[in-house]
């Protein structure tokens, strides 16, 4: 489950870095993200499993945080996420790109993960953070599970995680919510 992840993340990765290639308008948008979670999962889901009622007792998540350095103790910020959830088919992925906060500190970027943290003005960093989160009443035999325990009754459980840090293609970020 956590080469499946990582495989997972660094697609996701991969993909970010290529989607603009052949568009005009080199500015990712939150329709490119749902399809980048899509696509990205099919190394562990293969079919349309990923999404509700979710056979396998999972579902995925991915978390974007793209920061800017303005300054050495000023940054922008914009969160994203991407997730399988609530949907029913790759075209109803929910997810958002939240609008861009300014002045974020050093400490409160290091806070979210210390490699975000940029060396020069101007640089840019993105931290993908990929997550099979376990259904509600899940049991984990749906997975082979039979020691570690997966499910539970009343909430959501954060399963599996991976998280990378990469330097977006000039233009791509912040993304559009559109």
């Amino acid at each position: 489950m956590r080469d499946k992840i990582k495989t997972s993340t660094y697609l996701a990765a991969s993909i970010i870095q290529q989607i603009s290639n052949t568009k005009s308008d080199k500015q990712i948008k939150r329709t490119d993200l749902r399809k980048i979670l899509y696509a990205s999962c099919l190394n562990f889901f293969h079919t349309n499993s990923v999404f509700n009622p979710w056979p396998l007792g999972l579902y995925a998540l991915i978390n974007y945080y793209y920061v800017k350095r303005i300054d050495s103790d000023n940054y922008q910020l914009q969160t994203s996420y991407n997730s399988t959830s609530g949907g029913t088919s790759p075209t109803t992925v929910s997810g958002s790109c939240y609008s861009v906060s300014a002045n974020n500190t050093h400490s409160e970027i290091s806070a979210i993960h210390p490699d975000l943290v940029c060396s020069k003005d101007g640089e840019e960093r993105l931290l993908i953070r990929y997550t099979y989160v376990a259904a509600k009443n899940t049991t984990q035999s749906k997975l082979g599970f039979f020691i570690l325990n997966i499910g539970s009754k009343d909430a959501w459980k954060y399963l599996f995680s991976y998280d990378l840090v990469i330097t977006p293609k000039p233009g791509l970020f912040p993304a559009k919510n559109n």
